[in-house]
């Protein structure tokens, strides 16, 4: 009996459900399990206890809390499990100052903008993401930057 291959699951950190709800249904067209967070501590959790499985996080800069998602950023990078894990920042933010530039450079995380709009961002992702599925569309009803 063949065993069934194991899953891959994609964190999306991001406090506007809107855009969670968007980028949940992109990966799960491309054959990828989702977990979601709004925040912080929960997404840290949520990373901790899917472990290796997880292959990429998508994180929000700005997040409900009025915390950053740089410093999810850099305590992902402290658990040598994730050192090389592909995170990608994702941030409705029209411009970065140079230390938070810095924090995504030094942490090797790719930093997408909302402003270049859904289409682009898709388009990045799954070149980023490795899709384990065909390629799917832009979700429809995408909303537009905030």
């Amino acid at each position: 009996m063949a065993s069934a291959r194991p899953r891959h699951a994609v964190l999306v950190v991001e406090d506007a459900i809107s855009v969670r709800t968007m980028l949940a249904e992109f990966f799960m067209r491309h054959g990828y399990d989702v977990l979601h967070a709004r925040h912080p501590d929960v997404a840290l959790k949520r990373l901790s206890a899917a472990g290796t499985t997880v292959e990429a996080v998508i994180l929000d800069i700005c997040l409900d809390d009025h915390r950053s998602g740089l410093e999810v950023l850099e305590l992902i990078r402290l658990d040598e499990r994730f050192v090389n894990l592909t995170v990608v920042v994702l941030t409705g933010l029209a411009r970065l100052d140079l230390r938070e530039i810095e924090i995504i450079r030094r942490n090797r995380a790719h930093l997408l903008y909302k402003q270049q709009g859904y289409k682009k961002v898709f388009e990045r992702l799954g070149h980023l993401i490795r899709p384990l599925t065909a390629p799917a569309s832009v979700p429809a009803g995408a909303p537009r930057p905030r």
